[in-house]
C-alpha cells in the first residue's frame, strides 16, 4: 500500500474542513494515529480507520453495499468542492480533458486492455443497459437469454423490448451447485433465432458470479452478442473484459466503487460500435455536424452514446472514490471483504435453521452472503435484524423471501460477530 499516499489523501478531508458535520470534528486525526501506530493493511486497526472515513452511524453495522455503497470522506469533499466551483464559475460544458481523464482512470478497472475510448459515462448501469436494449437492430422472433435472477434494470427493459417489439426472452435459472452448470443451461436455451445473451455478471439475488469466460467463448462460437450488468461485480471481482469476450458491461459508481450516486459506465468493445446505434443524441454525441448541409458524424468513440449536460461534479467524486480505492489497494480490500464473508458463509453453515442460498463453491460466491431461517416468513427476521441496528437487505426478487449480507471495506469482525449472533438467537426463536 502507498501508506504516505493514503495518510495525505484520507486525512485531507478533515484536515481541509470540508464537512462541518458535529460527528467529523470528533474523529481522531487520521495522520496523527498513522504515525504513532504504523498499522498494517492486515490489522483490525487499519480497517477501524477506514471506517473512520465514511460517515455512517457508528452505532448501526451497514452490511448492505450490494444496495447502495458509502462514500469516502474525500470523495465527498471532492463532490461538494466541485458544486461550489460550478456554481462560482458557470460552464455550460464538461472540461473535456478531465472527462477523458476519467475514463482513462476508469479504464483498468474493467481490464487490463480496454480503452478509454470504449467507454460512456452514463448516469447509471440501468441508462447503458437501455442504450445497448435499444440500440440493437431487432427483429420480431429474435431471442434474448437471460437468467431468472436479474434485477429489474435488465427484466424491465427486456420486458418492454418484447411488449414493443415482440423479441422472445428465454430464461435459465442459475444452477448455484455447479458453477459451468451455467454455461450448459444458457446453451441449451441456444437456437438459430438467438440474438443476445444478457445476465448479471454477479447477481443481485444471491451474490452469485457466473463463468463469465466460458459464457464469453460459447456466445463467440454461436456468434451471439453478449452483455453484462456489472454493477454488482466491479469493484467486488477482478474484471478482464476482453479476455471474457464481452461486448456490452454496464456499470454504476455507487455500489463497490464507492462513488458518488448517479454516476455509470458503459463499455462497449470498440469493434461494435456500429452495430450498436444511439438512439438518444445530442451535442456531445457528433464529431461533425451541420444541418445545412445536412451531415451528420456521430464521434468516433464511445462518446456517441453520451448526450446532453451532464453533472460533471458527479464524476469528480466518483473519481476521487477510485484514488481512495486504488490507493488501499482492489487486491487488498477483496481480501478483506472475502476474509469476512466466507468467515460468516461457514458459521452459518453451524446454526439450525438457516438455509444458505449462495453458490456451495467458493469460486463463484462473492462479498454477499443470501440465506433464510426455514419454514418461516423471513420478513419479520429482516425486520428485527434492522432493529437490532443490522442493515441488510430483503431478497424479494423471485420469491425467495431471503436476506442478503454484504461486506465491505468499512466492515469488521466485530460487526461480523454480532450479526452471528443476532441471527443464531433469532434461528433458536
Amino acid at each position: 500500500m502507498l501508506r504516505r499516499e493514503f495518510v495525505r489523501m484520507v486525512s485531507g478531508a478533515a484536515a481541509a474542513g470540508a464537512l462541518s458535520t458535529r460527528a467529523l470534528h470528533a474523529w481522531p486525526r487520521l495522520e496523527d494515529i498513522l504515525r504513532a501506530d504504523g498499522v498494517r493493511p492486515d490489522s483490525a486497526h487499519f480497517w477501524r480507520l477506514v471506517r473512520g472515513q465514511f460517515l455512517l452511524d457508528r452505532d448501526v453495522a451497514y452490511l448492505n453495499t450490494g444496495g447502495l455503497g458509502a462514500s469516502p470522506l474525500p470523495a465527498i469533499r471532492k463532490l461538494k468542492e466541485m458544486i461550489d466551483a460550478e456554481e462560482c464559475h458557470p460552464s455550460a460544458g464538461h472540461d473535456k480533458a478531465d472527462w477523458w481523464r476519467f475514463k482513462e482512470k476508469f479504464a483498468p478497472w474493467l481490464g487490463p486492455e480496454v480503452s478509454p475510448r470504449e467507454l460512456a459515462l452514463t448516469g447509471t448501469a440501468t441508462e447503458g443497459i437501455n442504450i445497448v436494449l435499444n440500440g440493437l437492430p431487432w427483429a420480431a422472433g429474435d431471442e434474448v437469454i437471460t437468467s431468472t435472477h436479474e434485477h429489474p434494470a435488465v427484466n424491465v427493459p427486456l420486458l418492454l423490448k418484447r411488449q414493443r417489439q415482440r423479441i422472445v426472452i428465454r430464461t435459465f435459472e442459475p444452477d448455484v451447485e455447479r458453477g459451468s452448470g451455467n454455461t450448459e443451461r444458457i446453451a441449451a436455451l441456444i437456437t438459430p433465432r438467438t440474438r443476445l445473451i444478457i445476465i448479471s455478471h454477479v447477481t443481485c439475488t444471491l451474490g452469485q458470479q457466473f463463468p463469465i469466460a466460458e459464457i464469453g467463448d460459447l456466445a463467440r462460437s454461436r456468434d451471439i452478442l453478449f452483455a453484462l450488468d456489472g454493477v454488482q461485480a466491479i469493484g467486488q471481482v477482478p474484471l478482464d473484459l476482453k479476455k471474457a469476450g464481452v461486448d456490452f458491461y454496464a456499470v454504476s459508481g455507487h455500489k463497490w466503487m464507492h462513488g458518488t450516486k448517479r454516476t455509470g459506465i458503459l463499455y462497449v468493445r470498440e469493434d461494435r460500435f456500429d452495430h450498436l446505434q444511439p438512439t438518444v443524441v445530442g451535442a456531445h454525441s457528433s464529431a461533425q455536424c451541420d444541418m445545412a448541409a445536412g451531415t451528420l458524424t456521430l464521434h468516433p468513440t464511445a462518446q456517441r452514446y453520451e448526450f446532453a449536460t451532464q453533472n460533471e461534479a458527479l464524476f469528480y467524486g466518483l473519481a476521487a472514490a477510485v484514488d481512495f480505492i486504488d490507493t488501499i489497494g482492489r487486491d487488498v480490500i477483496n481480501a478483506h471483504n472475502r476474509r469476512l464473508s466466507e468467515a460468516f458463509y461457514e458459521a452459518l453453515g453451524s446454526i439450525d435453521g438457516v438455509e444458505i442460498l449462495s453458490p456451495r463453491e467458493s469460486e463463484w460466491r462473492t462479498h454477499m452472503i443470501t440465506f433464510r431461517l426455514g419454514g418461516r416468513d423471513n420478513e419479520p427476521v429482516y425486520d428485527e435484524l434492522r432493529q437490532r441496528k443490522l442493515r441488510v437487505r430483503k431478497v424479494n426478487e423471485h420469491a425467495l423471501d431471503a436476506i442478503r449480507v454484504s461486506f465491505a471495506l468499512y466492515n469488521h469482525e466485530v460487526e461480523l460477530d454480532r450479526l452471528l449472533t443476532e441471527i443464531h438467537d433469532l434461528a433458536r426463536s
